[in-house]
């Protein structure tokens, strides 16, 4: 596609499936304006290269909805970038539940986040995050497992009370 971007007043951009070259990265900024976007949805593990010349287009991004394998498969130099950043969601789908994210990395490649939604797996990684995270932070979702088997013994103590 030759021109100007088809779509020039898109904000929000979700990215599903897999890419594994530039060309896909060029096809989607003859689509839409990339400094447009403010909001993106990214799902699935993208190479690092091909992710840092895409991010580094996005220059007004300010929320981000990835998953903890997305989140792993960057590097902490990518994302220092992207300091007009306020809102990151990091999801776990089935195939990475029970995945969390690594704390002490994350506070380094995101030290003026704002709005937070993380996946946890204790209050150690929480108050961490808190202590790291306090002087930008806004508010903060902490969402830690749901274990199945701890619900139904609940249960089973509810039963018999």
């Amino acid at each position: 596609i030759i021109g100007l971007p088809r779509f020039s007043n898109v904000s929000h951009l979700i990215l599903d499936g897999q890419w594994r070259t530039q060309d896909t990265v060029d096809s989607i900024g003859s689509l839409v304006y990339l400094s447009n976007i403010t909001k993106l949805i990214r799902l699935e593990r993208v190479p690092t290269l091909i992710f840092r010349t895409f991010i580094y287009r996005l220059i007004n991004l300010q929320s981000l909805t990835l998953t903890t394998l997305v989140l792993d498969s960057m590097n902490a130099a990518l994302l220092q970038y992207l300091k007009c950043l306020h809102s990151l969601n990091i999801l776990q789908t089935e195939d990475n539940y029970g995945h969390f994210v690594n704390v002490e990395p994350f506070c380094t490649m995101f030290p003026q986040i704002e709005h937070l939604d993380i996946p946890i797996d204790n209050l150690d990684s929480c108050q961490y995050l808190i202590d790291r995270l306090e002087k930008y932070l806004i508010s903060i979702v902490f969402r830690f497992q749901n274990n199945e088997e701890d619900e139904d013994d609940d249960d089973d103590d509810d039963e018999e009370k």
